[in-house]
């Protein structure tokens, strides 16, 4: 993820487009998402995801070692644009990515011990029951500088939809019964909306 230093945002942008192009060429699914609301709003972040770590890996090895990534990092030292954040490295918990067909996303983060990972998945099968149109998604820490969070991602088609999905299911009163239940697992601490770019 990276902070854009004011008047920087476009170089910021090239940058990370840059460098998901090597992220591509290393066999890394690969999107750029900027935050419109929330924590984290004005941000940018390029996401890259795989099958198992031992993909993930591989991609972040090719992307250290290419010649073309290190004169990127070099440009970025000489003349920064934006403050790095991270990288982190999160697991799956629930469900998967559907960034080809819903390229909105809100993330709710909630701070839990680890022991009630179990019951927050089930509460995401909970959610994921009550519609068909929005793709839910729980991941966890691996790499992170707070290991307590547990992040929720419900993906919409548009920022359009967003708005009709909430309507229908975020303010209403089963949702917001699991949102209780969940409370009683971990405290919400964040949330933020973000999309492809």
């Amino acid at each position: 993820m990276v902070k854009p230093i004011t008047g920087k945002s476009q170089l910021a942008q090239d940058r990370m487009r840059r460098a998901a192009k090597i992220y591509e060429k290393h066999g890394g699914k690969v999107r750029i998402v900027r935050f419109l609301m929330g924590a984290y709003a004005g941000n940018m972040a390029l996401q890259s995801a795989a099958s198992d770590f031992t993909t993930s890996m591989s991609v972040a090895d090719g992307v250290i070692n290419d010649s073309s990534f290190a004169d990127l990092m070099q440009e970025r030292e000489s003349e920064p644009a934006a403050e790095m954040i991270g990288p982190f490295l999160f697991r799956t918990i629930y469900g998967d990515i559907a960034w080809d067909t819903h390229p909105v996303s809100q993330m709710r983060a909630y701070q839990m011990p680890r022991k009630n990972v179990p019951a927050a998945v089930e509460i995401l099968g909970e959610v994921d029951q009550l519609t068909d149109e929005v793709e839910v998604a729980g991941v966890a820490p691996v790499v992170s500088e707070d290991m307590t969070l547990i992040l929720a991602t419900y993906q919409f088609t548009s920022i359009a939809d967003y708005g009709v999905q909430l309507d229908k299911v975020g303010m209403s009163d089963a949702f917001q019964q699991i949102v209780n239940k969940a409370s009683e697992l971990g405290t919400l601490v964040s949330s933020s909306v973000y999309m492809t770019i």
